[in-house]
């Protein structure tokens, strides 16, 4: 199930819930549900993206502590994982300068 149809499908089941709750359709309740319903991805969005960061800059901070690498061997381990990640996002080609 692509994301728009979870969407579509999760939002349909709020919104037929809260009306069910309600006996009477009004405007009040269909504000607050799409006002819950917006509450809620943002709420899932923003742990996404918490969790996403949390896991990249771990792989960081595990290529800097704890090994016995030069600070060149250190760099070099970060931009393997900035090559990663970027791999992972489907961003441009990682390019680092050259000296």
């Amino acid at each position: 199930m692509n994301a728009d149809a979870a969407f579509n499908f999760f939002y349909s089941a709020l919104l037929e819930r809260s009306l069910q709750i309600f006996t009477q359709e009004s405007t009040v309740a269909t504000t607050s549900t799409q006002s819950d319903l917006v509450s809620m991805i943002a709420h899932e969005v923003v742990s996404g993206i918490d969790e996403a960061v949390g896991y990249w800059l771990g792989r960081i901070e595990r290529e800097l502590v704890g090994r016995s690498l030069s600070p060149e061997q250190q760099l070099r381990a970060i931009e393997r994982v900035i090559r990663e990640y970027k791999e992972a996002t489907g961003q441009v080609p990682f390019c680092c300068a050259q000296a």
